[in-house]
């Protein structure tokens, strides 16, 4: 399936449709500091349309959600709803709903940052409460960079019954149990979508487009569009269709809702 034919299908249906999509490398471009980033132009007005046209619109992110909410300026959105660190928390109209955190998290911030003391300097943990993030994206190879502390990492995730994902030049912490998948299951039950768009780019979103090709299986009309800058094989394999940067996402959108 390419992008117009996904436009063709979905356009008369947004009525009730489920509109979902990651934060970081899809609606915002990937940069080396979290807090950097920012949704390019006409995201904002795009998803806002979308709510016009009568759509529900989510935003399912590895991020907490209370940052995305703030980076993004997605309050104002109508509706528009945040499940954040990749379900865990969930963020609706000003209300925010988070669990507490749990003891293997303390003992991951106690004892992670003594693994990567030794390591280049340009590796760095960006803490989210309840996942925990080692960053090689400031680095020229971040690959490269994480690799003499990956082995220590996933040793230390397993004596915490924890689970390591790799990412784009990250490598994240999190409790077990939560994926995007679940989130965006939850999200297309809450409201019994006939129709689900999920958007996203990297190792993380690859769980929310199998789950969009289960969707379909079960009768739904469901797709899933990759956003290939950051070169995330395995996401533009497991998508139905594929856009070259966040801008394209947002031209997307806005096609997809239609002249005003």
């Amino acid at each position: 399936m390419d992008a117009d034919a996904l436009i063709d299908e979905l356009g008369p249906h947004l009525s009730g449709a489920l509109i979902a999509t990651d934060f970081d490398g899809t609606l915002a471009p990937l940069v080396p500091d979290p807090e950097d980033s920012r949704p390019v132009a006409g995201s904002i007005q795009a998803l806002t349309a979308l709510t016009g046209r009568g759509a529900r619109v989510a935003v399912i992110t590895g991020r907490d959600a209370r940052t995305v909410v703030r980076l993004g300026g997605l309050d104002a959105v109508p509706g528009l709803t945040v499940a954040g660190l990749y379900g865990l928390e969930s963020w609706t109209g000003g209300a925010f709903h988070s669990p507490d955190e749990p003891e293997e998290i303390v003992a991951l911030r106690e004892r992670l940052p003594g693994l990567i003391a030794h390591g280049d300097e340009l590796i760095w943990i960006e803490d989210k409460r309840l996942s925990l993030v080692v960053h090689g994206r400031k680095a020229a190879d971040p690959a490269a960079a994480l690799e003499p502390v990956r082995e220590p990492v996933a040793s230390l995730a397993d004596e915490l019954g924890l689970e390591l994902h790799p990412g784009n030049g990250v490598l994240e912490l999190r409790l077990p149990g939560y994926d995007k998948a679940a989130a965006l299951r939850r999200l297309a039950g809450a409201g019994n979508a006939d129709a689900v768009l999920f958007l996203g780019d990297d190792l993380g979103d690859v769980p929310a487009f199998e789950e969009i090709r289960r969707l379909r299986d079960g009768g739904r009309s469901a797709w899933g569009v990759a956003v290939t800058a950051g070169n995330v094989a395995e996401a533009a394999v497991a998508a139905d269709a594929a856009v070259p940067t966040p801008a394209d996402v947002v031209v997307l959108l806005q096609t997809i809702v239609g002249p005003s």
